[in-house]
């Protein structure tokens, strides 16, 4: 599929248990032969969400919720002036995922309901 890299934001320090830290969370989504990055920000509110909108046509949202050791995933499709849920997906971000140098949540492939249009989205959380 390959995703283009682009600059990488600033990074996050978060404990996650005993001395495992994860320092940040990248998501890509590709669409349309343009991949949009996006650096998670670890929250506390259940209803903060980071979001990059893809080609006006989708939303992408994140949530790395630290304190319920998860990282939650959203695509949206716009419909006329509304967006429709078109996947969800949930990550546990256990302790025993770092020390491991990162870890790949997998390639997520969702397709909308136009014209089948494919939108790929990938997660990874790196470890110190």
């Amino acid at each position: 599929m390959g995703f283009q890299s682009q600059s990488v934001a600033l990074l996050i320090g978060l404990h996650l248990a005993g001395s495992a830290t994860a320092s940040s969370i990248v998501c890509e989504a590709e669409y349309g032969g343009r991949t949009e990055r996006m650096q998670v920000q670890a929250a506390a509110d259940a209803f903060s969400f980071n979001t990059v909108t893809i080609e006006s046509r989708f939303r992408f949202q994140a949530q790395w919720l630290p304190q319920r050791q998860k990282l939650k995933t959203y695509l949206y499709e716009r419909r006329g002036k509304s967006f429709a849920l078109l996947h969800a997906a949930e990550y546990p971000l256990l302790p025993s995922a770092c020390p491991g140098a990162s870890v790949d949540f997998g390639v997520n492939k969702v397709y909308a309901s136009e014209l089948e249009r494919e939108v790929f989205y990938q997660c990874r959380m790196a470890c110190e």
